[in-house]
């Protein structure tokens, strides 16, 4: 499954128009608006030693890595 191993991000739905010219707001009629859709995102996850990770947390483990003075990543279990 698509799931970061740190903060537990998934895929997430997501509602987007692409813009008509008739759309309201520019001065058209209603039957011209641009119609919804619905629309899925999906994570971009990372294999790093032998984990998935989404990026951000990548970039927070490998920093922490870099520079041990910085508080330590803690890895939550994804439900």
């Amino acid at each position: 499954m698509l799931v970061c191993q740190i903060c537990g991000k998934t895929k997430q739905t997501i509602a987007y128009s692409r813009h008509k010219k008739g759309s309201s707001g520019a001065g058209g009629q209603w039957k011209m608006k641009a119609p919804i859709h619905m629309r899925t995102q999906k994570v971009n996850l990372h294999a790093y030693k032998c984990m998935k990770l989404c990026t951000k947390c990548l970039r927070m483990v490998k920093s922490a890595q870099k520079n041990p003075s910085q508080p330590k990543v803690e890895i939550h279990a994804a439900a």
